[in-house]
């Protein structure tokens, strides 16, 4: 008979981007999360191992990850390439004649044998954007593993991220459905990947909620990331616009989300991309901004540039949630954490069963 836990499907899956989950799985991780918050979760991961693989730095991933598996009696390794672990190759057919000293295809499977779950962080370089999107270094350690890998932020997705948003959402509005939600564009001396935008409007749009997305001309979103936001939109019974000006999405929102991110028409070009950007310095969210929505919500995934992204009178005023979203980054990637492999059987019996299909 089939199981009636709608987590049950997770176990020993990949989880690469919100969109691996249906709606019945989202919802129970996300009540999941609400009962470790609420309760904690006890020592249901006992023995269990996280590799935690890093090419990029972390503070409230490293931090949230490395709490949660203590808090459920695992244990986490933290690996960050190239700071006393070996640089990695991830492209088929290279010679390695560089500074990689070994490749995705050995040491992926190796980790796989010693932990039972495996995490990876992955920016994009900022150089070939066709190339970038496929999500290369993460596609290859799904690909080498016999064990469950979680996307910890790559070129295109921040899940983690995400689940712990709606997490916030649903505590401090309830109801998410109708809801306004502002996506809003900030300056930042460097352009930023947008994995998290990404990421924030793909969950927003799973909520039912009618979201805006403010940017200046030429930071539009990956086109086919949109054009999932608005699948999800039509879905869920939600909505969505795309708008050139700062002030247009703040009237009514519920929700501001906050976030800086690079241009994708001039990716690979900095001096261009520069020069885009620098025509944009008012792009920072302050009190006149937050006064004219609905009391709403401010959030941003962190870190945060104070004064250039936004205000310090916002950050520290009353509209702002974001210390409560990233405490709940932990308790989502908790109920992450046991939905992958708390309930995945013998670890023996999942590996030999992987290398059998091989």
């Amino acid at each position: 008979m089939p199981s009636k836990n709608p987590l049950a499907g997770l176990a020993g899956r990949n989880f690469l981007t919100t969109d691996d989950l249906s709606d019945s799985e989202l919802e129970a991780l996300l009540e999941l999360a609400a009962r470790f918050k609420a309760r904690g979760p006890g020592a249901l991961l006992a023995g269990r191992i996280l590799g935690m693989v890093f090419f990029n730095p972390s503070l409230r991933t490293r931090a949230s990850f490395e709490a949660g598996m203590f808090q459920l009696g695992g244990h986490a390794i933290d690996l960050s390439i190239g700071q006393g672990v070996w640089k990695l190759e991830h492209r088929d057919g290279t010679v390695m004649d560089g500074d990689a000293a070994e490749h995705l295809r050995e040491a992926v499977p190796v980790l796989a044998r010693y932990c039972d779950l495996l995490s990876v962080r992955c920016f994009p370089s900022g150089k070939d954007w066709a190339v970038e999107r496929t999500d290369p270094i993460l596609s290859g350690f799904a690909a080498y593993s016999d064990v469950p890998v979680i996307n910890m932020e790559s070129s295109l997705y921040h899940p983690c991220q995400a689940l712990a948003d709606l997490l916030t959402i649903r505590e401090k509005l309830r109801k998410t459905k109708g809801k306004r939600f502002l996506l809003t564009w900030c300056r930042h001396p460097r352009a930023l990947p947008t994995a998290v935008p990404n990421s924030a409007a793909l969950i927003a749009s799973r909520a039912g909620m009618r979201i805006t997305i403010a940017r200046p001309p030429g930071f539009d979103l990956d086109p086919d990331i949109m054009a999932r936001v608005r699948a999800n939109a039509r879905k869920s019974g939600g909505s969505v616009e795309v708008v050139d000006g700062f002030e247009a999405g703040f009237d009514g929102a519920d929700v501001v989300y906050a976030k800086e991110w690079g241009s994708l028409d001039h990716y690979g070009d900095d001096a261009a991309e520069k020069a885009l950007r620098a025509r944009h310095t008012d792009w920072m969210v302050g009190a006149r901004q937050m006064k004219r929505t609905r009391d709403a919500l401010l959030m941003h995934c962190l870190p945060v540039r104070r004064n250039v992204a936004l205000a310090d009178e916002v950050l520290d005023g009353p509209w702002s949630v974001v210390v409560d979203e990233a405490e709940n980054r932990l308790h989502a990637q908790k109920a992450l954490l046991v939905a992958l492999a708390g309930k995945a059987g013998p670890k023996a019996k999942t590996r030999t069963a992987a290398r059998a299909r091989r």
